[in-house]
């Protein structure tokens, strides 16, 4: 027959196991619950250390070609562009071909994204771009034209997503011109 003492022969108290069970539960609740939040943190610290930082640079020194904006990925992960949208004097242009109409530049170089295209990590592309040495007054003339455009009268907007989900980031090349 199994006795319900201790050690002393004194009877152990019903409540005790009751009480051990449910210390149990409790301490297996609260180390669920920590490792789900050390998870979603360490899935936020992933993302984060996945995005993406697209940038513009201005090259404008008609001496030192080429000359042009750069879009560039500086940030530790790659970007996906959404769009790319052009704003000229504080006025929505929209894309490469209507910029190019509206400021009848046609011999400028372009590199135009389409929707998806992926910007790696480092990467860069020329937006707009003049890179030979002018031969002749017009020539000169296109380049003086260009270079007064992109230093007074341009600005860019890129939508960019990071490739893990998370949010998109926008990036205006001349802050206050886009929208």
């Amino acid at each position: 027959m199994i006795s319900n003492s201790g050690q002393d022969g004194k009877p152990i108290s019903k409540g005790l196991p009751v009480f051990l069970s449910g210390l149990a539960v409790a301490i297996s609740l609260v180390a669920a619950v920590f490792t789900g939040l050390q998870w979603r943190e360490s899935h936020n610290l992933l993302l984060l250390s996945m995005k993406p930082s697209v940038d513009f640079e201005l090259l404008d020194d008609p001496d030192d070609l080429p000359v042009g904006i750069d879009i560039q990925n500086s940030g530790p992960g790659p970007a996906t562009i959404k769009s790319i949208t052009y704003y000229a004097d504080k006025k929505l242009i929209g894309d490469m071909d209507k910029l190019l109409n509206f400021t009848d530049l046609s011999t400028i170089q372009t590199y135009d994204f389409e929707e998806g295209d992926t910007l790696a990590v480092g990467e860069h592309h020329f937006l707009l771009s003049y890179k030979n040495k002018p031969h002749g007054k017009g020539e000169q003339k296109t380049l003086d034209k260009f270079v007064d455009l992109i230093d007074h009268h341009l600005a860019i907007e890129v939508e960019f997503c990071p490739v893990l989900p998370g949010d998109c980031s926008t990036k205006c090349s001349t802050k206050g011109w886009c929208k």
